[in-house]
């Protein structure tokens, strides 16, 4: 079986700490980035035709902070969609259209986070974050 993106195996999931700028590409599918919240910087993603049908990505706040940790497509594209749920219950962070940033805000907690999945035209967002505020999709 060939290896597609980072993962070696059914059974593998590799994880990688984030605490400054990166840019992603193809070979980053299937991955986990924690995210040092406590600093701020982007991470950029591949554009949507580059990460093709079948990218994914999950990202996790490692620690609370004060910091703004930000999710970006490519400077080209708006193709963030969908939502982020609120755990206390208040209104969900949503965009039911392209956007083009998903925001870990300086209210973040450990624990929110948010999961990317490409269709080859856009990016998929889900997440929950513990109280509202902490996150946005805008």
């Amino acid at each position: 079986m060939a290896k597609l993106g980072s993962r070696a195996s059914v059974c593998g999931t590799v994880v990688e700490n984030l605490s400054a700028a990166k840019t992603l590409d193809p070979s980053d599918s299937g991955k986990v980035f924690t995210l040092d919240c406590d600093e701020t910087f982007s991470v950029t993603l591949p554009t949507a035709a580059q990460a093709g049908a079948g990218w994914n990505a999950r990202f996790i706040c490692s620690d609370a902070g004060s910091g703004t940790v930000k999710v970006i497509p490519n400077s080209a594209e708006d193709t963030l969609i969908g939502m982020i749920v609120s755990a206390d219950g208040a209104n969900a962070e949503s965009a039911e259209s392209g956007v083009d940033e998903l925001v870990w805000t300086s209210n973040n907690a450990a624990g929110d986070w948010a999961e990317l999945i490409c269709d080859g035209s856009n990016f998929y967002v889900s997440g929950q974050e513990h109280d509202a505020n902490h996150m946005t999709i805008s």
